[in-house]
């Protein structure tokens, strides 16, 4: 039985995987590039769209400021004049 070894790699295998890295990371970056174009083209014409459409149905209409407070009493000023006012039961009393 004859067993023969052949060495294989070198300067030719080192060469050529230093091309397919090199080929593998110059096709990330294009990619990488493709896809920032596209996405910034989707963004400014998303951007145009909303300037020059301004009704769109995201954008609602801002409801008029309510008056605070949201109900008013009407007041008037009232003065003892005899001491018989005094004798006034409150509403929510249990006397009388």
């Amino acid at each position: 039985m004859l067993i023969t070894y052949r060495r294989t790699g070198g300067v030719c295998a080192l060469l050529t995987l230093s091309a397919v890295a090199l080929a593998g990371a110059a096709l990330a970056v294009i990619i990488g590039a493709t896809v920032l174009v596209i996405a910034l083209t989707v963004a400014a014409a998303a951007h145009v769209a909303r300037v020059l459409l301004p009704a769109w149905s995201w954008r609602r209409a801002v409801p008029p400021a309510a008056p605070w407070p949201h109900a008013t009493f009407d007041t008037a000023v009232v003065n003892r004049t005899t001491a018989s006012d005094a004798d006034i039961l409150r509403m929510d009393s249990d006397k009388g």
